[in-house]
């Protein structure tokens, strides 16, 4: 019931840990007493908020393209806030099949590189700011019925541009939500 392990990263993660624990011979039971009590880390698949149309994740950690493709599989149509300073070498690569499913939000000095990678892949729109992101992002699921929608904020790639660091660039977005009362305005329609 742990909605943290409602995605592919985290299944397989769990998947590891019931595997462990069926070799150090721990009682399935108390794993499971203590995965639906866990609570992953701040910025790293952080839900945000979650009900029956929305969800909102955080994953301000993810740093390159990888670190997003299981979420971007994992969930359906997702508004995607991807932007920050890119990683030298990294490539979008993800079946056909998940491409229309994608709306993507680019932000930040980097978008030449952000709209190469998804060129002919997925819907996108430039901005230059994460907030900006979320202000166009809240008018354009007002338009969209086709729920559950998730909001995902996976930059794939280093925060260095506009942040000191992940961390402040997690806190940023956290912030960006409730200063634009983002849940109460998707919510109110």
């Amino acid at each position: 019931k742990n909605n943290y392990f409602f995605n592919i990263n985290n299944l397989n993660n769990l998947n590891f840990v019931i595997y462990l624990s069926k070799i150090l011979k721990l009682k399935l039971n108390k794993v499971f007493e203590v995965v639906e009590k866990f609570k992953g880390l701040d910025y790293r698949q952080q839900l945000i908020y979650k009900n029956k149309k929305y969800l909102i994740i955080n994953d301000s950690k993810s740093t390159s393209f990888s670190s997003s493709i299981n979420l971007l599989k994992s969930y359906q149509n997702i508004y995607w806030i991807v932007g920050g300073q890119y990683k030298k070498g990294d490539r979008f690569i993800l079946e056909k099949k998940f491409y229309n499913q994608i709306k993507g939000y680019i932000y930040g000095k980097n978008k030449n590189f952000f709209v190469k990678n998804f060129k002919n892949k997925i819907q996108i729109k430039n901005f230059n700011q994460i907030l900006d992101c979320l202000k166009q992002i809240q008018k354009d699921v007002k338009k969209d019925n086709n729920f559950p929608i998730t909001i995902l904020f996976s930059p794939s790639a280093a925060s260095f541009d506009q942040f000191l660091n992940f961390e402040k660039r997690g806190i940023y977005f956290n912030q960006c939500i409730k200063k634009t009362n983002f849940i109460s305005n998707i919510n109110a329609r």
